[in-house]
């Protein structure tokens, strides 16, 4: 195994499995490894007759640092074997075939989301998908999960949780909504499930947000920072933006 947390200085969060699972079921790895095919097809530029102020070929989405700052946040867990899934016209019946090895997926009761009422799931049953990996952090850090960013093309979407994974070293798994009708075909093993993202407890109040009016020495910042925009390119990417990745 990589260990690719010792590759990107991580002391916060580990992951672990059965020895049985050892070199069987596909490893967490940085998001950014994982970044959808959509993003990384795209060209970095497009000239269509049009140019930018600089007269630049136009950025397309491919060069935006936000974006993929974003994309690259926490390490992402993939499906752990290949899951057969077959969908009838609105989803209402879904049936998965796992692997002989081990099962993957299963599925929660529908009631268990509010049943014909639920909003997203199309009646269905919601599917759980199986985590073979045990997610530990240092003490005072939580784990956040969410469906990998801006992935559109997957046909499900696990629901986002959050787990205080310094008291609670066990097995998470994670339950989400089927999207695609009529759909017969497999998900093979390595498809990004969630995105786990280390979160420290009590680093920031959410009870009630900060909300003032701009003071004047914050609006004559902006300014300098437009005027900076202005006469050369890529300001905040080279100037004000702090380094994320290690190949930067």
């Amino acid at each position: 195994m990589k260990n690719w947390f010792k590759v990107w200085g991580n002391d916060v969060m580990e992951f672990y499995c059965h020895p049985d699972f050892e070199g069987v079921i596909p490893e967490p790895r940085p998001a950014v490894k994982y970044l959808p095919k959509w993003f990384k097809d795209l060209a970095p530029t497009f000239d269509q007759g049009k140019r930018d102020v600089f007269g630049n070929p136009t950025m397309t989405a491919k060069k935006c640092l936000p974006m993929l700052d974003a994309m690259s946040l926490g390490f992402t867990i993939p499906l752990g074997g290949d899951l057969h899934v077959s969908t009838n016209h609105n989803c209402t019946q879904i049936e998965l075939k796992n692997p002989p090895a081990f099962s993957v997926a299963e599925f929660h009761d529908s009631g268990q989301v509010g049943g014909k009422r639920a909003f997203g799931f199309s009646h269905g049953n919601p599917i759980k998908f199986i985590n073979r990996w045990v997610i530990k952090t240092k003490p005072g850090w939580s784990t956040l999960f969410i469906p990998p960013m801006n992935h559109f093309d997957q046909p499900f979407r696990c629901l986002a949780g959050y787990v205080d994974t310094d008291a609670y070293p066990k097995e998470v798994n994670f339950p989400g909504a089927w999207l695609v009708p009529d759909f017969d075909g497999s998900i093979p093993a390595g498809t990004p499930l969630v995105t786990a993202i280390p979160v420290k407890r009590n680093s920031f109040n959410n009870r009630k947000p900060k909300i003032r009016k701009m003071t004047n020495s914050e609006r004559e910042q902006i300014k300098k920072i437009q005027k900076a925009q202005e006469s050369r390119t890529h300001h905040y990417t080279w100037e004000l933006r702090k380094r994320k990745h290690e190949d930067e």
